[in-house]
């Protein structure tokens, strides 16, 4: 995805359409408000979305509803947490007071040791529990893997996205190659800006976690202003179980369109990200099983050879045996992280051997990158690099950043 793309998307231009109209969760309507012609929920809800159909290029498809429908939909946003704060749902950020719940609590703790205390000491006891090997298998150079969350952390999330699809707003596709899933931002025409749901991922995904971390795993291609800003999105594949069909599902959780074979996310084709540095965290419960459907990589990008995320060359094949490449199968709860200039895909998946979770893979996606979009490529000289306090502090100028609710 191209840098020119990417500042296309944060301007709320971008993104093409995902689904027809959510399912509604009848808790959260107001008979009133639901009556109402002219209330924005209804008029969003009334809404006839275009249904995402291409998985390449497709950041442009049907751009021009979210341009004209943007507005609407940020009002029914407001006015459906508005009714949802009535019956008693927190639509504020409901893990800061209990981290170790949310996040693995060796690395909770390793992390709030980081922050308090900032030293190349306690930065190796968070470096030690970002492995480079999985169940004995070693994983690709330049890919970094842990238990991040906890299966009360997964259910916390999957539970926040169910109720925020089943809003019954209409949501863009989360990229120009996936098809299943949302976009989870304050501002961005078409996204889910669900404020518990933000501060989840502001506060405790990217504040605690994938800032910090990236610093501090890939010194010499992460500087102070490269990893300010963000995009997040949810993705999700279906090997087409038995369930796959079904209506009346959560968005996220199944099917709420009644998609044919046609539309389910399978497999994803190689590629960059439009990011500095990526986060990626597997949603899927431990009873959601499922086969296939690997992350590859392929040679680790050296500075020699970094290229910019827009000069995706075709190669839509992966073959066994590249040097430094090798796949990673994830588990529930289970994060990696990369650069975003590392060519990646995601193998074909299918319906898991025991039936349970109709095979689908769920995960959040999390890309850092600078201001209005921009991707560093060049590294930096090991004397211009951060120290270890302001890879977990911030720089002078950039102490405080926080972004805007």
């Amino acid at each position: 995805m191209s840098i020119l793309i990417l500042n296309a998307i944060l301007s709320r231009a971008a993104i093409p359409a995902d689904h027809q109209k959510s399912n509604v969760d009848s808790n959260c309507i107001d008979p009133e408000a639901a009556a109402s012609s002219s209330s924005p929920l209804a008029m969003a809800r009334n809404l006839n979305a275009p249904l995402a159909a291409d998985t390449e290029g497709a950041e442009f498809e049907h751009a021009s509803f979210w341009d004209d429908h943007g507005p609407l939909l940020q009002s029914a946003w407001n006015e459906w947490e508005e009714q949802l704060l009535q019956t008693g749902f927190p639509l504020s950020d409901s893990t800061s007071s209990g981290g170790d719940e949310f996040i693995n609590s060796t690395l909770s703790m390793a992390l709030e040791d980081a922050f308090g205390n900032p030293s190349e000491e306690a930065e190796a006891t968070v470096k030690s529990l970002w492995k480079d090997s999985n169940d004995q298998q070693p994983i690709p150079k330049g890919v970094y893997a842990t238990q991040l969350l906890t299966p009360s952390g997964i259910s916390h999330i999957r539970n926040l996205l169910d109720k925020a699809t089943s809003a019954g707003i209409p949501t863009r596709r989360p990229n120009g190659m996936n098809r299943q899933g949302v976009i989870v931002d304050p501002n961005v025409h078409g996204a889910v800006s669900m404020k518990s749901l933000v501060e989840l991922v502001e506060k405790e995904l990217i504040g605690r976690v994938v800032r910090p971390i990236g610093r501090m795993l890939f010194q010499d291609r992460v500087g102070c202003d490269d990893d300010l800003e963000y995009f997040a999105f949810t993705i999700r594949y279906d090997g087409g179980g038995a369930d796959a069909d079904v209506d009346n599902r959560s968005n996220y959780s199944d099917d709420a369109t009644g998609e044919n074979e046609s539309r389910r996310d399978f497999e994803l084709k190689e590629h960059r990200d439009a990011s500095i540095v990526t986060l990626n965290i597997n949603l899927n419960l431990p009873e959601e099983g499922y086969a296939g459907s690997n992350v590859y990589f392929r040679e680790f990008p050296s500075s020699e050879h970094a290229e910019s995320p827009g000069t995706d060359e075709k190669d839509t094949s992966y073959q066994e045996g590249n040097k430094d490449g090798g796949t990673v199968r994830f588990s529930p709860g289970m994060a990696i992280i990369h650069l975003g200039a590392h060519r990646h895909g995601a193998l074909p998946i299918s319906d898991s051997a025991s039936g349970n979770g109709g095979g689908k893979r769920y995960n959040l996606v999390i890309w850092l990158f600078g201001r209005d979009g921009d991707v560093r490529i060049s590294p930096y000289e090991k004397e211009d690099q951060m120290n270890v306090i302001e890879r977990w502090r911030g720089c002078d100028h950039t102490q405080g950043v926080s972004f805007d609710l």
